[in-house]
């Protein structure tokens, strides 16, 4: 595992009732593709421990994704995203730290954007940044609670793993645990398991209210160690999360995750929602690859189509799109059709194009051939300056829209893309606008 960024933020938040915590953005670049590993620590208090009536609360977005829509939540706070796998709720985390550990699979090469929200004054305490090789199975050893003050019967959470992109192979987690008599108490030690908000029941005590929702029961194991092992048939969305909660101190001996780089594709996704999130985060990804890859207008407008409201685009004269395209040899094609229909005697017109290969125009060059997938029309007007010329202003007409028999893939970044974002513009991830570039020419 490679290590490509870490920071101490020792962060407390400012205050405020579910705002940005615009201090602790942050960037994570993907240099390849492959499993990463986002690791992030914090704290967060309930409302006894501020003397207050509000709790501090900490919750994460990726790429504008927020995180946790699938789970079912089990804290006792059930607001606005704060209570999830990937967040810190004060009120079940009573002042204590947690450590999310969220694995995804980038498709592309680019920059990653880490957002976090507040509610309250919450802590923030570090981020780790990792890149996972292939193959590679991540393991944590040895593990206790560092604080067992204020326990009840509930548990506490203290770590979670939060995978977005193809499902594990396998989780395993071992753990040993104590009885009360054992530890001349009158509590054992206990650990919950929760696989997307759902807590794995205790089979061996399923009508006892004290042990049903811990899976390692103190009382049971009496120190002797168990082991939960969870199949990749376990985790069926987009998002999956694994989460820990303890009472008093079990002992985690170890977990071992294994990682698919294989995609189940789109029909294995049986519901449209998640569906939209795949393809969101998959072209999320696509526009911070082109940035990376200094194609500004592929990205602006892939950026544009997957925004909630995307406007429709005018680009005058003199800027850089319509000198990009003055130089496109297409641009001679576009030329070359005007000047035909005014030697025709029309001096105003409309030119529809793509009706045969002659009329379709295609730009071939750099960003120009996956920003803009071809002219639709072309408006024109002309006025004769002097007995050979003609002042034309061009207005060159493109919907934003994809239509993967319609793409040269020989120009285009990748199949796979084109075939993504034509499925996202029928589930409305990908909206169509329209593109105007106004260039004024001499004939």
């Amino acid at each position: 595992m490679k290590k490509l960024f870490t920071k101490s933020y020792n962060l407390t938040a400012p205050g405020g009732d579910n705002y940005e915590l615009k201090e602790a953005r942050t960037s994570l670049l993907c240099v390849e593709k492959g499993w990463h590993l986002i690791k992030v620590t914090a704290k967060a208090k309930n409302a006894n421990q501020k003397n207050s009536t509000d709790d501090d609360d900490l919750r994460m977005a990726l790429n504008g994704y927020e995180l946790g829509k699938y789970e079912i939540p089990q804290g006792q706070e059930h607001y606005k995203g704060f209570d999830n796998a990937s967040s810190w709720n004060g009120a079940t985390l009573k002042g204590n730290s947690k450590t999310v550990y969220s694995f995804f699979y980038a498709t592309q090469v680019g920059d990653n954007q880490l957002q976090f929200y507040a509610d309250g004054k919450p802590y923030l305490d570090s981020i780790e940044f990792y890149q996972l090789s292939s193959n590679e199975i991540f393991k944590l050893t040895d593990l206790k609670p560092s604080n067992t003050d204020d326990v009840d019967r509930n548990g506490i959470p203290c770590i979670s793993f939060i995978f977005i992109g193809p499902q594990p192979k396998v989780f395993e987690i071992t753990t040993s645990a104590q009885s009360g008599k054992q530890k001349n108490n009158t509590d054992g030690d206990n650990l919950k398991v929760l696989l997307n908000g759902e807590i794995i029941q205790n089979k061996e005590a399923s009508t006892s209210d004290k042990y049903k929702n811990f899976y390692f029961a103190g009382d049971q194991l009496q120190g002797s160690a168990n082991t939960l092992t969870l199949g990749a048939d376990h985790f069926v969305s987009l998002e999956n999360s694994v989460e820990i909660w303890y009472d008093q101190s079990p002992t985690i001996h170890q977990i071992e995750i294994e990682f698919s780089e294989n995609y189940t594709n789109l029909s294995g996704f049986s519901d449209s929602a998640t569906q939209k999130d795949f393809i969101y985060l998959s072209l999320h990804a696509f526009v911070h690859l082109m940035q990376v890859s200094r194609r500004k207008y592929t990205a602006n407008f892939m950026q544009n189509a997957i925004s909630q409201n995307p406007k429709n685009l005018i680009f005058g004269n003199r800027s850089t799109l319509a000198k990009l395209i003055k130089k496109d040899e297409e641009y001679q094609k576009i030329l070359q059709q005007i000047g035909n229909e005014i030697n025709n005697g029309q001096l105003s017109g409309e030119i529809f194009t793509g009706s045969t290969p002659e009329n379709t125009l295609i730009f071939d060059s750099g960003d120009l051939s996956s920003a803009i997938h071809g002219i639709k029309k072309i408006g024109y007007i002309a006025k004769k300056v002097d007995k050979s010329n003609y002042s034309v202003e061009i207005n060159l007409y493109d919907i934003y829209d994809f239509d993967p028999n319609n793409v040269d893939y020989s120009v285009y970044p990748k199949e796979e893309l084109v075939i993504l974002a034509d499925k996202g513009e029928s589930f409305g991830v990908v909206k169509n606008f329209e593109i105007l570039i106004k260039i004024h020419e001499t004939l």
